[in-house]
């Protein structure tokens, strides 16, 4: 199974008790946030819906790759991929 890592932003660290990086091994994105969910349920609430879909107001991206214009939730990982998790920004 690959080994990768997630980084989350600051305003999650606090629900992942301040970790900014959390090595994992997983598959795929969603193996990777099931796995991360185990670990940290309140990070994961913030990243998923309760149905389980990607929240609009979160970005997750595999090294640079955005998952939503990948393969979603199925994305495949490699040993040593990075998924960082991006809130989305708004404001003027």
């Amino acid at each position: 199974m690959p080994r990768i890592q997630i980084e989350l932003p600051a305003a999650l660290r606090a629900l992942a008790d301040g970790r900014a990086r959390l090595e994992l091994e997983a598959d795929r994105v969603g193996t990777a946030l099931a796995r991360l969910g185990d670990l940290h349920p309140h990070v994961l609430s913030r990243i998923l819906t309760r149905g389980g879909e990607l929240r609009p107001h979160v970005n997750l991206f595999v090294n640079e790759a955005d998952v939503r214009h990948e393969q979603g939730l199925e994305t495949p990982l490699s040993d040593g991929d990075s998924l960082l998790v991006v809130p989305s920004v708004a404001g003027g």
